[in-house]
């Protein structure tokens, strides 16, 4: 699955600094210097795979700058050269052609697309999905990137009321997602047990949590689903701006391969 070489893989969330054109953009060696170290802390400590998100982009815009495109490109290429495991990219707010191209580009493996079928509420004004477009742009690039798509996702409000099991069914069989991503309402909260058995117990294909995942519900979570996306708790003290804490990736590794065994 996605290339992943073990089952329940974990997947670490490099959370970029801001990037030229963002508020408090500093210098892209500060950028660069960051996401190379968070990955390899994540990555020699027994994280499987990794997204990169340009997450210090706040507040954020529903498609990005050309700017933007250039540099999480420019992230991405010393990512990929550097470590030798799955990778995926998440374009916020919702910039899945950005996304995509730039996968497409330089042969990663998977993008994250927040909203991709329905239509939602969000700090960044209404965002509409558009699988019948994706679709079609990767079809007409040849493109070969997995697609996982997050249903009833984070930081939003659906305004096309569907319970958890509908909205699987329309992001993947009318929607065609290859994989789905399950989250709780806000970055590092929790993600509710009972969404992730009704989204995997009514489609076919891989479910991760993706939101909220930490060392005390982690085994819980993964009996639950096929892999996880994590990020805030294996932050230095739990912060999601913080530096990775290689103490705590170890740690959730650890709980993780109680599950795998």
């Amino acid at each position: 699955m996605l290339g992943f070489s073990k089952d329940k893989p974990i997947v670490g969330v490099v959370h970029l600094l801001p990037l030229p054109g963002s508020p408090r953009f500093e210098s892209m060696e500060s950028v660069k210097e960051r996401a190379l170290n968070d990955a390899k802390d994540m990555i020699q400590n027994g994280v499987d795979g990794l997204i990169i998100e340009n997450y210090g982009d706040k507040p954020f815009k529903k498609t990005v700058s050309k700017m933007t495109v250039s540099a999480l490109s420019a992230v991405c290429s010393k990512v990929k050269d550097r470590f030798d495991v799955p990778i995926g990219l998440n374009v916020l707010r919702n910039d899945w052609k950005s996304a995509l191209s730039i996968s497409h580009t330089l042969d990663l493996d998977f993008v994250r697309i927040n909203v991709y079928s329905g239509c939602y509420g969000t700090p960044s004004g209404y965002i509409e999905g558009e699988a019948g477009e994706i679709q079609r742009f990767r079809e007409k690039f040849d493109m070969e990137t997995f697609i996982m798509a997050d249903i009833d996702v984070k930081h939003a409000k659906s305004i096309y009321p569907e319970d958890i099991k509908t909205a699987a069914l329309d992001a993947t069989e009318r929607g065609m997602a290859d994989g789905l991503i399950v989250t709780g309402d806000r970055t590092g909260r929790a993600v509710d047990l009972e969404d992730l058995k009704a989204a995997r117990e009514n489609v076919n294909v891989p479910i991760f949590a993706g939101s909220g995942v930490d060392d005390q519900n982690v085994i819980d979570v993964l009996r639950n689903s096929d892999g996880i996306i994590v990020g805030t708790y294996l932050k230095e003290d739990g912060i999601t701006s913080n530096r990775v804490s290689p103490e705590r990736v170890k740690n959730l590794v650890k709980k993780v391969e109680e599950i795998r065994t």
